[in-house]
């Protein structure tokens, strides 16, 4: 028989976490694959008891309890392939990855556009420096120059997560809004348009091992979409 605190427990567990916490708990467990999705209830809660809440939550998730008794006030379904491989990386944040990936972007791309690569050598894989380079050396052979102006990213996605036996790899999708254009030794543009405001799509794939005590990532493969 449910008895009164037991309703009231439930009722306050499920105004704090739908408030409180995110919807995908990742941990070492058995349960380490689980996706919950909360219902929606509006109410405040003791902070001393929403600390408590917490504290047990993580208990029973962290020890990989069977999550059962929660499923009257949750909805569980299974992660995607590319949560599971991405709740296997260690210290990995989505929004703190993203948000690198778009900094990263961009000083790879103003640098890459001033000729000056030097300083993200270690940002990406021998061969994409290698490749950047070799474009570079062409552009200075011709006496052609570039200029980027980067406005602002429309979207930023991770498409893809491949996990490796010792590293993991994401695709990042990046649609940004740019001006670019090349010009000759008389200053002439031979491609682009000043005047125009182009919005690109790149896709980039970006590896760091699993095993390594470093978080950092190196970018490994530039593309455009097919």
């Amino acid at each position: 028989m449910v008895s009164v605190f037991d309703l009231i427990f439930l009722t306050v567990l499920v105004a704090f976490i739908i408030t409180r916490l995110y919807s995908v708990f990742g941990t070492h467990g058995e349960n380490k694959n689980v996706r919950v999705v909360f219902k929606s209830l509006d109410k405040e809660v003791d902070k001393d008891l929403e600390k408590k809440i917490v504290e047990n939550i993580s208990q029973v998730i962290q020890e990989g309890k069977d999550i059962d008794s929660l499923a009257t006030v949750v909805n569980i379904e299974e992660f995607s392939d590319s949560e599971k491989a991405l709740a296997a990386v260690p210290n990995f944040n989505k929004t703190n990855f993203l948000r690198s990936a778009c900094r990263v972007f961009e000083m790879i791309l103003q640098a890459f556009n001033s000729g000056n690569i030097e300083n993200i050598r270690g940002l990406v894989s021998k061969k994409i420096w290698d490749a950047f380079n070799s474009v570079l050396t062409e552009r200075k052979e011709n006496n052609i120059t570039s200029e980027v102006d980067f406005i602002c990213f429309d979207k930023t996605e991770i498409k893809d997560v491949k996990l490796l036996k010792n590293s993991v790899k994401v695709v990042v999708e990046f649609i940004s809004e740019q001006v670019n254009i090349l010009r000759n030794d008389k200053g002439e543009v031979i491609e682009g348009d000043e005047n125009f405001v182009q919005k690109i799509t790149d896709v980039w794939t970006f590896e760091r091992s699993l095993n390594a005590k470093s978080n950092n990532w190196t970018l490994v493969s530039t593309k455009k979409p097919a």
